[in-house]
């Protein structure tokens, strides 16, 4: 491993120790239920480490022809369930919960649904 792998596997620890500590506190010292940032956190967490052990730790891996098959389909699909659960989200928010007056989950929709076109036009002028 290299001086910056073994860096950001230390940062990581750390990360995890601390907000880990943290969530624990939460939980037997004051007896708090776990609101939206806590539980964000913890994806945040989980994300991270599936990232450092898929990608981070394998990086030739990444850089062979089917590594890059695996990123580009894995990055297309993730946005195809990004843009389906927020579509689902808007429509069970738009006509069941607040009817209509929720214009964050809208625009949250607007930005997922046109991120990939724009990045793939990006990428397209890169080579071009």
């Amino acid at each position: 491993m290299s001086k910056k792998e073994v860096v950001s596997l230390i940062l990581m620890l750390i990360v995890t120790l601390y907000f880990g500590a943290t969530l624990i506190s939460y939980v037997v010292m004051r007896n708090v239920e776990f609101g939206v940032t806590e539980i964000l956190l913890i994806i945040v967490i989980v994300v991270g480490w599936a990232q450092f052990f898929t990608w981070h730790a394998r990086k030739d891996v990444r850089k062979d022809e089917l590594g890059k098959k695996i990123v580009r389909e894995s990055a297309y699909l993730s946005h195809q369930i990004v843009f389906g659960s927020l579509l689902l989200l808007w429509i069970i928010d738009f006509f069941f919960i607040n009817k209509g007056q929720n214009f964050a989950l809208f625009i949250a929709l607007a930005i997922s649904y046109i991120t990939f076109p724009i990045v793939q036009f990006v990428q397209v002028k890169k080579y071009l």
